[in-house]
């Protein structure tokens, strides 16, 4: 078993296993980013825990069935647009992508399993097809019983549990076992929309993303958005707040602030200069910019400039927006309404 802890939200995303994906921070870190795993054969048993606000897009590993709980109050996490509560589990199958966000510090714990694993019978491969994947309820009991489990597994790992052959193939059926009985009593969720008109909330988000993919280092403003979109403001905030757990502004001075990151991180500071820099993303409120970079990452502006280059804290392979961008850009059929419309949430 081994913990590791972070301080960059991309190395984060690149250690967890079952899914792919990037993290966007939306607000300062409280807490130690951190995952822990544990294989169990060709099993892994995972917890991890996100040290603040952040909003995530991703999807699941090819090849793979994960499926994860929350171990924490999950009452202001959103997966793809619906709340969750002590019912709720994320469930993914071979690349099905989803979203999440929280507000707050949260933390879950899953188990990923190789789809042509040799235990798992058709019934839940059946089952998994039918759910089609993402936020899932199930029955809170045995919700409950594979929470406790995989909390089981961590704590025998470190008592060195699992270098017993015996012990290592009865944990890893147990956990086919866990896993096959919370997914016989889980059902998809069923979508109510309130209000008029109807219309495709994935299609405004991906409109969106795509603007915001295409102006990258450019100023944007709601009112592009809106443009772009053909929705009011309010609708518009409503709609990401449902998805990403921020409206699209504090997403675009989030985006804004990291695209700035990244480039002071990769900046020469013999000849560079953090309003050089930030000056090339727009900036002209230099003191709001500075505090507004502090709140969320704990440093100043010129403390970043300062420290050694961290290449995967510049590193440009992959991006959220990217991330968000297959979901609601490539593919927005596959993509799920929330329960409710947005009429029914508050500004």
């Amino acid at each position: 078993m081994t913990r590791t802890t972070f301080s960059d939200a991309d190395e984060f995303a690149d250690a967890l296993n079952g899914v792919t994906g990037r993290y966007v921070p939306t607000r300062r870190a409280v807490g130690d980013w951190w995952v822990e795993t544990t294989p169990l054969g060709r099993l892994t048993v995972q917890r991890v825990q996100i040290g603040g606000g952040a909003t995530f897009a991703g999807a699941c590993e090819p090849g793979r069935l994960s499926v994860g709980v929350p171990t924490c109050d999950p009452v202001d996490i959103r997966i793809d647009g619906h709340a969750l509560d002590q019912r709720s589990m994320l469930v993914l199958h071979n690349g099905r992508s989803f979203t999440s966000s929280s507000p707050n510090v949260s933390a879950w714990a899953g188990v990923s399993v190789p789809i042509d694993y040799e235990d798992l019978d058709s019934g839940v491969h059946e089952t998994v097809l039918a759910l089609d994947g993402g936020h899932t309820r199930s029955d809170p009991t045995r919700i409950a019983t594979l929470r406790a489990f995989m909390m089981s597994v961590f704590d025998r790992a470190q008592e060195g549990a699992f270098e017993d052959p015996a012990a290592l193939k009865a944990a890893t059926s147990q956990a086919i076992s866990c896993v096959t009985r919370v997914l016989e009593t889980s059902a998809p969720l069923t979508d109510r929309h309130v209000g008029r008109p109807q219309f495709s909330r994935a299609r405004v988000i991906g409109r969106a993303l795509e603007l915001i993919e295409a102006s990258a280092g450019q100023a944007l403003f709601i009112d592009d958005l809106c443009r772009t979109t053909q929705v009011s403001e309010r609708t518009l905030r409503n709609i990401f707040q449902e998805y990403f757990g921020v409206g699209p502004m504090r997403l675009l001075k989030v985006r804004q602030l990291r695209e700035i990151r990244a480039a002071l991180l990769a900046a020469d500071v013999q000849h560079d200069t953090v309003t050089r820099v930030a000056s090339r993303f727009g900036v002209w409120d230099f003191s709001l910019f500075a505090r507004n970079y502090k709140a969320l990452y704990g440093e100043s502006p010129s403390e970043t400039l300062r420290r050694p280059i961290h290449f995967g804290e510049h590193r440009r392979d992959l991006s959220w927006v990217e991330c968000a961008s297959r979901i609601f850009v490539e593919e927005p059929a596959a993509h799920p309404e929330p329960e409710a419309g947005v009429s029914s949430i508050a500004s």
